[in-house]
């Protein structure tokens, strides 16, 4: 992650000229990305897509390596890729559609739609801002659960009444990122829509938006056999090449947690990341009293948390980043100047 993040820095500065971009700026931001991928791609330390755009339109969209190495497949623009954490935006669009209907309070606490949870007086919103002070799921799959099978939501709620791990402090006491809690979201969607995560997701978000080649899916736990799913690669030093994570020592009994959805789990494309992007600077779709609290940092009983519903806030940006073995994924949102930059 450390490595994108360095990357992405330099896209920033190369994307300054944004605000005031004319045809010369725009023909030298293009020189200037290119200088950054295509060395990389060369290298073999890049793979993926790339699209900046500024009001909605592209003006830098360029596709790096391969998506299959072994069929030959090069990645092009209508290649699906894995979110990862980027995944929580679009699970915090589904609480507040439910909220928009609603059916359910950002106030509302968690245990009103699973009561079989140990932990009390966490609020929705709480699990949306990460403020819940959840326990991590990830130590205690680590200790108890046999990695030779794939989790699920229910598992992780099952494991959290089973063996009661310790919230990190009390609701709304400070801010730390969790999975246990975008997890603990999907569920409550589950709950309270009568369906699927992955059936809600598709009709009430990704088809609203009119995002047409994005869904959730398992990749691992349910492979999916279709070429225009990127297939991420991981490097095996053992081997001196690029393979699949399940050839790889490190990961080949780590991907038990691909079948766990709301922190992960969506896969898209760079166009329908820019319709999303784009709805997020227009406030489409949904209410204004909405986007104000989805793009509006938490509050904590010792200050801000500089994070929204399912966005990283920071100087009129929003922003998320996503990691999983054989991807990393950004996703930058100017709520000021209306530029987007996406790299899956």
């Amino acid at each position: 992650m450390n490595f994108i993040m360095k990357l992405i820095s330099k896209i920033i500065a190369s994307c300054a000229l944004l605000v005031v971009m004319s045809n010369a700026n725009a023909q030298n931001l293009s020189a200037r990305l290119d200088s950054i991928f295509q060395p990389l791609s060369n290298a073999g330390q890049f793979s993926g897509n790339v699209l900046i755009a500024q009001n909605g339109k592209p003006i830098y969209e360029k596709c790096f390596g391969m998506a299959d190495i072994e069929k030959h497949i090069a990645n092009n623009v209508n290649m699906r890729f894995q979110l990862a954490s980027v995944s929580k935006q679009f699970t915090a669009m589904g609480i507040v559609l439910l909220k928009e209907s609603g059916k359910i309070s950002y106030d509302d606490t968690i245990t009103k739609f699973i009561p079989e949870l140990p932990y009390y007086g966490i609020t929705i919103r709480q699990l949306l801002n990460h403020t819940s002070g959840v326990p991590d799921y990830f130590p205690m799959f680590l200790q108890h659960w046999d990695k030779t099978k794939f989790a699920d939501n229910n598992d992780v709620i099952k494991l959290l009444v089973q063996y009661h791990p310790p919230v990190f402090f009390p609701p709304g006491q400070k801010y730390l990122y969790s999975n246990t809690g975008y997890a603990l979201l999907a569920t409550v969607i589950e709950k309270v829509s009568g369906t699927s995560f992955k059936a809600f997701m598709a009709d009430n978000v990704f088809k609203r938006f009119g995002l047409t080649h994005t869904l959730v899916c398992s990749r691992h736990a349910n492979p999916i056999n279709a070429p225009d799913f990127a297939i991420g690669y991981v490097y095996a030093d053992s081997l001196k090449a690029f393979v699949i994570p399940e050839q790889h020592p490190m990961w080949k009994t780590g991907l038990w947690e691909d079948a766990i959805y709301g922190e992960d789990g969506v896969n898209s494309t760079v166009g329908d990341m820019l319709k999303w992007d784009h709805a997020v600077y227009n406030r489409a779709i949904i209410s204004n009293d909405d986007w104000q609290q989805i793009l509006t940092a938490g509050a904590t009983a010792e200050g801000s948390c500089d994070y929204g519903f399912g966005w990283h806030l920071k100087n009129n940006t929003a922003f998320h980043t996503g990691g999983w073995p054989g991807f990393i994924i950004y996703n930058e949102q100017g709520l000021k100047n209306n530029y987007s930059i996406i790299i899956p």
